[in-house]
């Protein structure tokens, strides 16, 4: 397979976990990519990067064999990064092919421009910024954007990556003329897979006995993963001998209004609220739970739903998660409607007939690493890159 240049171009990037599940898909792209033997750059910038005053700005590192620069960010609306602009449009023609992630960015506009002017074709992810979800939230703001920078940027694009078929769907009313192309979010199943001694360990240390069934949530908390559904839902299981644990950050208040709406229902004894945590801590979790829940009202992949089921733990999530079509195609966990009603008798169920888990349990895995692992995403998506430097460069020939 011929050894490609590639340049990563992002606002974001490992260590900033808080940015969400793009940056994790990110870093394991990329040092995927680089043991498949392809020249792997990144260009980012520094934010979400407090905590980590080791890593130097406007410098390149070497990070698990891939090579970044962290540019840094300067004040101003959104992430505004002139040095990273500048660096792209320098070194834009030493690249075979450029991929960008950095829907509604500021940074994205300089690298589509210098890839056009130096002939260099790019790949778009647009991870779901603009499904009629996204587009629903501060409508007039993105709608002026789009029409001002965004569309040409998309527009630009020599490929769009979309990550689910939901998402690809969601997005034909656009008429995008970049090549469209489908590739899941992949991890590295070497790491993401069922961990039973550390699972153990980690019920003990949160006090949990081996019978509680353990419902889990992993990841930010914000309005969109609908998880005001779940208080109502699960009232009316109270007598039932489970937990509900959510792992991740307040991204706007959501988790206050979780606790109020647990309190409102008497559960608040049987909810656990966990900080967000980083990567290696994860498996565990996964791990230790019976079912993961994700009622979400729109999400154009779901990262952490390919995590759990890795770890060898179901889920149980709404028709608007991405991945529903798969999930349910392939027996790993079961799709429903955001109706309380239909979530509170599944859950009962699973609950009282644990030996369904169990059984889901071990397809969950083998599916995971079929589908999903990193070495396989990446390989696709390296195909796809061949075939959009192609196809580039043989429409150029033709004029």
């Amino acid at each position: 397979m011929q050894k490609l240049k590639i340049l990563q171009y992002l606002a974001v990037y490992a260590p900033a976990w808080e940015y969400g599940g793009v940056v994790t898909w990110a870093e394991q792209l990329c040092e995927e990519l680089a043991r498949l033997g392809h020249e792997v750059e990144v260009f980012t910038s520094n934010a979400g990067l407090n905590n980590h005053p080791d890593i130097p700005v406007n410098q390149p590192v070497i990070r698990n064999g891939v090579k970044v620069t962290y540019f840094k960010q300067e004040k101003g609306m959104g992430i505004k990064c002139p040095d990273m602009e500048k660096a792209v449009i320098a070194r834009v023609k030493e690249f075979d092919i450029i991929h960008i992630s950095g829907v509604w960015q500021r940074t994205t506009a300089a690298a589509v421009k210098a890839a056009r002017k130096e002939g260099v074709p790019v790949v778009q992810s647009l991870h779901g910024a603009l499904s009629p979800y996204s587009l629903g939230q501060k409508t007039i703001k993105k709608i002026l954007y789009y029409l001002w920078q965004e569309r040409f940027n998309v527009t630009n694009a020599s490929a769009i990556h979309y990550t689910s078929k939901q998402e690809l769907e969601e997005c034909r009313w656009l008429k995008l003329s970049g090549i469209p192309f489908i590739v899941p979010n992949g991890l590295d199943t070497q790491f993401w897979q069922p961990n039973l001694e550390a699972a153990k360990a980690w019920r003990k240390f949160q006090n949990f006995s081996e019978d509680d069934f353990i419902l889990l949530n992993v990841g930010r908390l914000h309005h969109k993963k609908g998880l005001d559904l779940l208080p109502q839902a699960l009232a009316p299981l109270r007598h039932l001998n489970w937990r509900m644990v959510f792992v991740g950050g307040d991204d706007d208040g959501t988790k206050a209004k979780l606790q109020k709406q647990f309190e409102s229902v008497n559960l608040s004894d049987k909810v656990v609220f966990l900080e967000r945590c980083e990567p290696k801590d994860l498996p565990a979790i996964y791990s230790a739970a019976n079912l993961f829940l994700l009622p979400s009202r729109h999400e154009n992949f779901g990262n952490v739903v390919v995590e759990a089921l890795a770890c060898g733990c179901p889920v149980v999530i709404s028709d608007k998660v991405g991945l529903h079509d798969e999930v349910a195609d392939s027996g790993t966990g079961w799709v429903l409607p955001r109706v309380e009603a239909l979530w509170t008798e599944n859950i009962r169920k699973l609950i009282l007939f644990r030996s369904k888990i169990t059984e889901v349990s071990s397809v969950s895995v083998e599916y995971a690493d079929s589908t999903y692992s990193i070495k396989k995403t990446s390989l696709q998506m390296t195909t796809n890159y061949l075939q959009t430097i192609d196809k580039y460069h043989t429409k150029s020939e033709h004029g």
